[in-house]
């Protein structure tokens, strides 16, 4: 296992919605102020010294399985021409690496028992990989839901795989394995704010990544499959820090994707911490809560929200699959989002657009 080297850059967390700072201790249920307040937020890391492109990150050094500089493709689809970011091509299929990575590193370099998750499938398998790859106890806990052959996959791993019949009550479950001394790599708290603050870190990598292989260009838009909001905020904030330093002249566009209208609902005036009821088979996507940090990626970014039904994300990823790309359900949705931007023309014609591609039809969600 590869050494761990903490970054002593980071030197404390600040909110992402009030801006208020903390000192450098472990945050897992966001900013206490704006708890107390009842507008929850989640919290990032604060950096001393000048970014340069690469620095501002937890870790020099993590845990790794050979997570990330993921392909960007270049395709020519009938819904029109643009880039995938394929995230599928992570170890264990799935985004979610990226922030395992840094997740285990946390709970290895702090002692702590073990890391826990709650979880649809894909963080379950990916926080179960690099915990045993790391030697330290881990538990998943999931829905009765969760498919037979994935919950095989995450048992062997070691990992302890916990069920419950609603999502809520995996929250409550993950709460107390907290107080026992696990870190969690999600979040179990409602209203939600988010996962790990230190995990989500490492989504602000998958923005530099397309900057370099844009050649020192930035995108016009990104299009991002969204549940909690994790990877939509971490690449948001990965391009407002190349920004900050005129590494780019602007933040691409955040296209957020969503099974039904939540975060939808409230940019048309709901309140956020609603609950937002639907009914869907993409279930890595799906659920009932909005959190700031996808509103804060859309808003600051001047992107949208596309609803995407089961029925266009099964032609979109059959689609795609003629191309030799093989995403799961809930990851092709991206796919069809893109093909309502550009029919509907929410870009101009020569635009570069990438969708970020979340994980893989060869693991069963």
């Amino acid at each position: 296992m590869n050494h761990i080297q903490l970054s002593d850059e980071m030197v404390g967390y600040q909110c992402i919605k009030c801006n208020a700072k903390y000192q450098l201790y472990d945050m897992h249920e966001g900013c206490p102020k704006c708890v107390t307040e009842r507008a929850p937020s989640s919290v990032k890391p604060i950096y001393q010294g000048e970014f340069n492109g690469k620095n501002w990150l937890p870790f020099q050094k993590a845990i790794s399985l050979g997570e990330g500089e993921t392909p960007l493709l270049n395709v020519t689809t009938e819904y029109g021409n643009f880039y995938i970011k394929n995230e599928a091509l992570n170890p264990t299929n799935s985004h979610k690496d990226r922030m395992s990575s840094f997740v285990v590193s946390m709970a290895v370099s702090k002692g702590y028992k073990g890391v826990v998750a709650a979880s649809s499938g894909n963080a379950g398998l990916s926080i179960a990989s690099y915990a045993s790859f790391a030697n330290i106890p881990c538990v998943i806990i999931s829905t009765d839901k969760l498919n037979k052959e994935l919950s095989e996959m995450i048992i062997s791993t070691g990992a302890e795989l916990v069920l419950t019949k609603t999502s809520l009550e995996r929250w409550e479950l993950t709460k107390a394995y907290v107080k026992g001394g696990y870190l969690s790599a999600t979040n179990y708290v409602d209203p939600p704010v988010g996962s790990q603050p230190l995990g989500v870190q490492a989504y602000k990598l998958v923005a530099r990544e397309c900057y370099r292989q844009l050649e020192g260009k930035s995108p016009s838009a990104m299009i991002v499959p969204v549940s909690r909001g994790d990877l939509i905020w971490g690449i948001y904030e990965g391009f407002s820090e190349l920004k900050s330093k005129d590494f780019i002249k602007d933040i691409p566009q955040m296209f957020a994707v969503e099974p039904y209208g939540r975060i939808s609902k409230v940019l048309e005036g709901e309140l956020y911490t609603n609950h937002f009821h639907g009914s869907t088979d993409l279930r890595s996507i799906a659920g009932t809560t909005v959190t700031w940090q996808s509103l804060q990626a859309i808003t600051e970014s001047k992107g949208n929200v596309i609803n995407i039904t089961e029925e266009e994300a099964v032609k979109a990823q059959s689609m795609i699959s003629r191309k030799g790309i093989h995403l799961e359900l809930s990851s092709s949705t991206a796919i069809a989002a893109m093909r309502q931007i550009i029919e509907n023309q929410l870009v101009k014609d020569d635009d570069s657009l990438i969708a970020v591609t979340t994980s893989s039809k060869f693991k069963p969600i």
